[in-house]
């Protein structure tokens, strides 16, 4: 019923030049503890670290008895996101993938590719996931979850704990 996350401010290059971080270091920066309210379920706490000798992100969100996980991993320039949901009875995989930046770099939108394990096209999935970031200590994510044809936006206002 929830997922996922992201921040970094500019890097500094040697010709003191500044330039936006990439989106999978902006991802990584992330790297931590964080928390949120999500009206009518509580607080959430999101757990966000580097993986497979950094290779990827594991974001694991929700509370201690209901959670879910996305992964994070490279695509050329791009990110893909692998989401492990908690939505069916007997859970699915979500693949979304990012989609080309416009304007400015403080956020990462990630689309709907396919799922594995998905009762049917109709069930309850996850079809978007929106990261935009704030500053060092706060980010916000917006997952779109899709059921029959409805959507609901869930919108996270992260803080680092």
């Amino acid at each position: 019923m929830i997922a996922a996350a992201l921040l970094a401010g500019p890097a500094v290059c040697g010709s003191a030049q500044e330039e936006s971080p990439g989106p999978y270091e902006q991802l990584a920066a992330l790297a931590g503890e964080w928390e949120a309210d999500l009206p009518g379920f509580g607080k959430l706490r999101n757990s966000i670290r580097l993986v497979s000798n950094g290779t990827a992100v594991e974001e694991t969100i929700g509370t201690p008895a209901d959670n879910e996980t996305s992964i994070y991993t490279r695509d050329g320039g791009a990110l893909l996101l692998t989401h492990f949901c908690a939505l069916t009875p007997e859970g699915h995989v979500a693949r979304l993938a990012m989609q080309p930046r416009r304007g400015t770099h403080d956020s990462l939108e990630f689309v709907y590719v396919g799922s594995s394990n998905l009762p049917a096209p109709d069930s309850p999935h996850m079809r978007r996931v929106l990261i935009t970031f704030s500053d060092r200590d706060h980010f916000t994510e917006q997952w779109t979850k899709v059921e029959k044809s409805r959507d609901t936006v869930f919108e996270l206002h992260f803080a680092r704990r």
